[in-house]
């Protein structure tokens, strides 16, 4: 122990932390990605064309749309990951394989710098702790980013979500800086950005202002740093929502995902029904693809009458929607995509949508408590992988969810403990615990999509104060092994 903490002590471990950071994002890249997703080509997902072809779109035809011929495609993604990845297309002159290639070297890159912004906000978040001190702590910070394995496996897939987390931190980074109008302008546009390129980052904007709120003596000067804040988001995200409004004539702050193909009406309200009986859609799913019997729970059966709604949407689902003809072919479980020559994709969204009104009225408590519990739960104890995982990469990823679980609750426990000691700020610790908790509380009980790079942007804030607790146990192990060793 005595060991470690001397090594982190060192001026020159963030160096090593660097370094390592750097290879096990390569090594991912090049050989864990393969084995972790299961192919080759692991690099391009499910959702990334959509991100990439409405750039293209917008390129070659004026129109920033993932299809020109749907209307609710010029809002099915915020612009933000399409015009970086629009950068690369216009750099490598239109060669999209190119393009992609450079994008994933971007965001390898990104994380890297990473790397160093979680050791600057450490750095500054601390609180009436001498520099020397501050060493130790932020490489601590800096090491558990550089090998937190829920950053790396998104590192090289071709996602929004290591380029938010980027932006996000640069925005915290700024807020957390002397407070001036140029670090509250910085911060605005980064964390704008950020929720240009995801959405879920917008949960942070209100508590990273509160941070200038909240800062200075003076209420004028907190005022004008809030003004520079809000501006710097007027002119970053905001540009999203005034073009949807004066270009299109549409008041819209987020998303539609109701734009047909994969994403039709009857899909999404089928997703919505097993969201409103448990906390995963992903089996159901899968056994309707396959013309497998679906082994809905007794809570979906509110009266009789429901078992046989079940069957016969579940017979729609197979033989006449489109949303579930598009998914059929995209999961290769179908060699040719084939839709059906008269869709009945209306009745099964009314089937579906009667069926939750139900859940809402006769099963109101397991709705709107029990589910959102169960949500909460999984966000804090997922033990494993969905999907075709050999056994190897299941067993491996679960000892890496127990980790997680084990962080979060070192990090929460942490955010208490700083508090107590007046070790990092306390504008700090508030900001991370409310953005997590609203985030935490969101998605479990509203969004109710529970799928795990949605939490990383809250998870990695608490390995600051999960690093307090751990360089802690460092000390106090150390001061032990000492005393010992004198008394001996």
């Amino acid at each position: 122990m005595k060991k470690l903490v001397s090594k982190l002590s060192s001026p020159y471990a963030f160096l090593f932390i660097l370094i390592l950071g750097i290879l096990l994002r390569l090594f991912f890249v090049f050989v864990g990605g393969k084995i972790y997703y299961g192919q080759e080509d692991y690099f391009i997902q499910r959702d990334t064309s959509s991100w990439f072809q409405a750039f293209i779109n917008l390129y070659e035809h004026g129109t920033f749309t993932i299809s020109p011929n749907i209307d609710a495609g010029k809002f099915f993604r915020p612009p933000g990951y399409s015009f970086l990845f629009g950068i690369f297309y216009l750099i490598s002159l239109e060669n999209y394989a190119l393009a992609w290639k450079l994008l994933v070297g971007c965001q390898v890159i990104m994380d890297i710098a990473s790397i160093y912004l979680i050791s600057g906000i450490a750095k500054s978040a601390m609180a009436n702790v001498t520099n020397e001190n501050k060493i130790p702590f932020s490489n601590l910070c800096a090491l558990l980013y550089a090998v937190y394995p829920f950053v790396i496996i998104w590192t090289p897939v071709l996602y929004a979500e290591t380029s938010s987390i980027f932006f996000l931190l640069l925005s915290i980074y700024f807020a957390f800086q002397k407070t001036t109008f140029r670090s509250a302008f910085l911060s605005g546009i980064f964390v704008g950005i950020a929720t240009l390129i995801r959405l879920q980052c917008a949960f942070g904007i209100l508590f990273i202002a509160g941070v200038f709120f909240f800062s200075g003596k003076s209420i004028q000067n907190r005022i004008r740093h809030g003004f520079f804040f809000g501006f710097a988001i007027l002119i970053s995200y905001g540009l999203w929502p005034a073009r949807n409004y004066f270009l299109q004539n549409r008041i819209l702050f987020s998303q539609d995902l109701n734009m047909g193909h994969h994403w039709s009406p009857d899909y999404l309200s089928f997703v919505d029904f097993t969201h409103s009986i448990g906390t995963d859609h992903t089996e159901y799913y899968f056994q309707i693809l396959r013309d497998e019997k679906v082994n809905w729970p007794k809570v979906a059966f509110t009266e009789p009458v429901d078992s046989l709604l079940l069957d016969s949407v579940v017979n729609l689902c197979r033989t006449c929607s489109n949303g579930f003809a598009y998914w059929k072919w995209g999961e290769r479980i179908s060699p040719e995509l084939n839709l059906p020559s008269n869709p009945c994709d209306t009745i099964i969204h009314h089937i579906f949508d009667e069926l939750i009104q139900k859940q809402k009225s006769k099963n109101s408590f397991h709705y709107y408590v029990t589910i959102p519990l169960e949500n909460l739960s999984k966000s804090f104890f997922k033990m494993s992988l969905y999907g075709n995982k050999s056994m190897a990469v299941k067993l491996f990823s679960s000892l890496l969810f127990i980790i997680r679980s084990v962080l979060i609750f070192t990090g929460l426990f942490g955010i208490y403990f700083a508090f107590k000691n007046n070790f990092l700020q306390k504008k700090f610790l508030i900001f991370i615990l409310f953005y997590f908790a609203a985030w935490y509380l969101f998605l479990s009980f509203n969004y109710r999509n529970m799928e795990m790079r949605y939490l990383v942007h809250t998870d990695i804030l608490l390995l600051i104060p999960a690093a307090y607790v751990i360089l802690t146990l460092l000390v106090n192990t150390n001061r032990k092994e000492t005393g010992e060793s004198n008394s001996a």
